[in-house]
């Protein structure tokens, strides 16, 4: 999966759904993605925050990817998670967390990665995190890169989210995975609903919003936990 800003409380699931989760930071840079952006409850909404980045070329790779030099941004960025979740339970602990790491880093994979692995941290999935980046891959190809991936970590299977069946199910990528005998399951995940301020609940969000809203994350998260895996008993 590549490492993206901010991800849905589903991505951590998934993290402690696997065996082994690796982090696609060296595949090419996607504008307009979750990789930079994602979404915030503001003012009773959903928001869509973003990461200012420099300009790059098409064929940028992601772990080449540089936030803007002038951080009047990221001031500006603090300040709408200010006044989206200053009266959350948990604000100063995960906002003084958010703040640290974005003015430690100057690439948008090392801050999204830092921040993932903080969030498992804290909700205790211990699932063990590599990059493909460390794994020196030959292929390119979306469905080749993948395959080659579960067979250097010798898996038995692939779980991948919905959104990447229209090439994981074409005939040509069903087949390299069959004849490696990899088999592949699509994630199921069930959103819990939990503390949120305003009056209308919003579901999907990014993981801030559950960190920041949610009394004790750790215990509900393992409630989500167990709700989903009794769901997804008969694919695992």
């Amino acid at each position: 999966m590549q490492p993206t800003f901010n991800p849905w409380l589903g991505y951590i699931y998934m993290i402690q759904s696997v065996g082994t989760f690796v982090f696609l930071d060296n595949v090419q840079f996607e504008r307009r993605s979750w990789q930079n952006r994602n979404k915030i409850k503001l003012q009773d909404k959903t928001f869509l925050l973003g990461l200012n980045l420099q300009k790059a070329s098409q064929k940028t790779s992601l772990q080449d990817i540089l936030f803007e030099k002038d951080n009047k941004w990221k001031i500006k960025f603090l300040k709408t998670i200010y006044h989206a979740y200053s009266k959350s339970i948990n604000f100063d602990k995960y906002y003084n967390i958010l703040e640290k790491t974005l003015f430690k880093h100057t690439h948008l994979v090392q801050f999204n990665m830092e921040l993932i692995r903080i969030y498992c941290e804290h909700l205790n999935v211990k699932t063990p995190i590599l990059q493909s980046s460390s794994l020196n891959l030959k292929n390119k190809k979306k469905e080749k890169l993948l395959l080659e991936i579960c067979q250097i970590l010798k898996a038995d299977y692939y779980l991948s989210p919905e959104g990447s069946k229209n090439y994981l199910e074409k005939d040509t990528a069903k087949e390299i995975f069959k004849n490696a005998n990899i088999k592949i399951e699509y994630f199921d995940f069930i959103h819990p609903t939990y503390t949120q301020l305003g009056t209308n609940f919003i579901a999907y969000l990014g993981i801030l919003d559950f960190l920041f809203n949610e009394k004790e994350p750790y215990t509900k998260f393992q409630e989500c936990v167990k709700i989903n895996e009794c769901n997804n008993e008969s694919s695992f």
